[in-house]
């Protein structure tokens, strides 16, 4: 993937959606964890380094990752109580760890990354086009050209012809009627 560093770290600079202190190291690549500022913005988790006084290096993000086809969930390991996990689709055998504070800062964390993602968003306004359908008899996007070109994505792979079915729906996705 190409992109232009300098607009990138701009965001990190600019207003997130989420911010906060974390340690983080991959299992099998490093024995110990490195303490680490990350800000979320939209599906995009910057990280900066920390000088040895905790203060944060903000010149410009150390890393980034691309919260996309991954899977985020809660670890349970006996020494460390308030952690979570990243693994990607395309490195399975590369789990990054991540450790919190506390049990609150941990489900906050585990919450917004598993929300963060282009398919999660996708499957939401899908869920919502289903129900408007179902309630209405009319496809809420039919007042816009080509809408079954598109279908919210410039890729084919994520084109579909018909609405999700309830499985194929995260579980942590809820609507109320």
């Amino acid at each position: 993937m190409r992109f232009n560093d300098k607009e990138i770290f701009a965001l990190a600079l600019g207003k997130v959606d989420k911010e906060g202190r974390l340690n983080h190291k991959v299992r099998g690549f490093r024995d110990s964890y490195k303490e680490r500022w990350f800000k979320l913005k939209g599906n995009l988790l910057f990280y900066f380094r920390v000088n040895e006084f905790g203060a944060v290096i903000e010149k410009e993000p150390a890393g980034l990752f691309v919260i996309e086809q991954c899977k985020v969930e809660r670890e349970t390991q006996n020494d460390l109580p308030f952690c979570f996990s990243i693994t990607f689709s395309e490195d399975l055998d590369k789990k990054h760890i991540f450790l919190c504070q506390s049990e609150k800062q941990c489900e906050d964390w585990v919450k917004v990354l598993q929300e963060a993602s282009y398919e999660h968003q996708r499957a939401k306004l899908l869920l919502i086009q289903a129900k408007l359908l179902r309630k209405t008899g009319k496809d809420p996007l039919e007042a816009f050209p080509n809408h079954h070109h598109h279908r919210f994505s410039a890729s084919p792979f994520f084109r579909q012809k018909s609405l999700p079915k309830a499985s194929s729906v995260p579980k942590n996705l809820v609507l109320l009627d």
